[in-house]
């Protein structure tokens, strides 16, 4: 390898850590597994003067495996560096949350990275990956049934935080750079453990790609990198559409338009669905394509059942709109002196009771999330709670009382928000359900002398 070539990787480099805005003097965490591709961006960022912090975490899954650990901690002393070297029983953590040692190693990996870039105030985190593990990376997608996110492959910057300043360059380049600068590295051998599915894919899958296309890293990596950028435009545009379609929105709780979401393409709605399920479920996804065309199958045939959707979510059409909900909301039981304002964290809502005269009473603001009662005969300290069974009331303008129930059913207040309403009660009297009606009972009358004017509210922690 000539020194035109390693200036080339240099420069490479150079150009991913410009881009990324770091400072000449920033400090860099350095992800060291030992192997060569890590060795040699190590040796590349050590020539360009950042301050570095080398960090190894041992997976655990050989007797030997502290070894890489020792190997790296004398490499970053051979150079001056610091070094982090730590141990995660990888297959104890699998076996807990039920994946894949693949998987369990990444989150480990990247959530010990994540504590050595925490601690000494590093803000960027480097990474070993290069185009070969890039390829590598789409066909592992693509077997998958990744769509163009996935299949986008890995970013070379990614929130902010995580650099691949090598993913541009083949792994033989790596590999002749090593050679002439005559580093010193070891081969993993889970590398060539054929129980992981990436090591098959490179070591049988495209060999035999290679056979078709010799160019099929090149290819795959073009490919990958046509893709995210188109990848990018949808994004955007399916923020756009989310801006449009989200009509109520809380930690717990997304409600869409249904008009609105089936008149963009079909290919952003079912981004939409994906973003927004996945955004609920959090961490139980991401959401695959059967379960997303099924969602926005129910949108557009009306579908009005409560349906349970998996990872703790369910989803009921209501009206022109569909909601998406993640779990129950806990029950509630409070009291509170009037005047007075009641704050309902976990439901995200804030009750307020202000007592004011007849005569400085604004009727036409008054709805189901805001009604007025007789002070006097509510009395001045009321309970807020959860709907129970056998709850009854009378209905602001009806003469008999009613079962919550029915009341609830003859609203059409869908079953998956039940456990949003609230009732104001006097005792064992209910004075209002919040957030649809007032009772008969406690109404503002001509001989009111005083009135409660009672809101509901989101609360969103102000």
């Amino acid at each position: 390898m000539g020194t035109k070539a390693m200036e080339a990787i240099v420069a490479n480099v150079r150009q991913v850590l410009q881009e990324a805005g770091l400072q000449a003097d920033a400090s860099l965490v350095v992800a060291a597994s030992g192997g060569v591709d890590s060795t040699v961006l190590l040796d590349v960022l050590d020539g360009l003067g950042y301050r570095l912090h080398v960090a190894h975490l041992d997976h655990a899954l050989r007797s030997n495996s502290a070894d890489g650990g020792r190997f790296v901690a004398d490499e970053a002393k051979r150079r001056g560096l610091p070094c982090s070297v730590e141990r995660r029983d990888v297959r104890a953590y699998a076996r807990t949350e039920g994946l894949s040692l693949e998987e369990a190693g990444r989150l480990l990996r990247y959530a010990f990275l994540d504590q050595v870039a925490d601690r000494i105030g590093a803000e960027f985190i480097a990474l070993g990956h290069h185009a070969d593990d890039q390829a590598e990376t789409v066909i592992l997608r693509l077997l998958r049934g990744s769509g163009t996110t996935g299949l986008g492959g890995m970013e070379i910057a990614r929130e902010g935080r995580y650099l691949r300043p090598l993913l541009r360059v083949r792994r033989a380049e790596i590999e002749k750079y090593a050679r002439q600068r005559g580093l010193r590295y070891r081969e993993d051998p889970s590398n060539r453990d054929p129980r992981f599915l990436r090591n098959r894919v490179r070591g049988e899958l495209l060999p035999l790609l290679k056979s078709y296309n010799s160019n099929i890293a090149e290819v795959l990596n073009r490919t990958a990198a046509l893709l995210k950028t188109e990848d990018d435009l949808l994004g955007e545009l399916t923020q756009e559409a989310l801006d449009t379609v989200i009509c109520e929105c809380c930690n717990d709780k997304v409600a869409l338009d249904s008009n609105r979401l089936l008149a963009y393409h079909i290919a952003i709605q079912r981004r939409v669905l994906r973003t927004v399920l996945q955004g609920l479920a959090a961490a139980e996804g991401p959401f695959d394509f059967a379960r997303v065309e099924q969602v926005r199958g129910w949108i557009k045939a009306d579908d009005k059942r409560l349906r349970v959707l998996g990872a703790g979510l369910r989803g009921q059409g209501c009206g022109t709109r569909y909601i998406l909900r993640r779990g129950q909301r806990s029950a509630v039981a409070c009291c509170f002196e009037i005047p007075g304002v009641l704050v309902l964290r976990e439901h995200g809502v804030k009750i307020r009771v202000q007592v004011v005269s007849p005569d400085h009473f604004d009727k036409d603001r008054l709805g189901g999330a805001q009604v007025a009662l007789d002070a006097d005969r509510l009395g001045t300290r009321v309970q807020v709670r959860s709907l129970r069974p056998g709850d009854r009331f009378q209905p602001l303008g009806m003469e008999g009382h009613k079962k919550l129930s029915d009341f609830l059913i003859d609203a059409k207040w869908p079953k998956i928000s039940r456990d949003e309403v609230l009732v104001l009660a006097r005792g064992e009297e209910i004075a209002w359900v919040a957030p649809l009606r007032s009772s008969h009972a406690f109404r503002v009358k001509s001989t009111t002398r005083r009135i409660a004017l009672c809101t509901l509210r989101r609360w969103d922690g102000d």
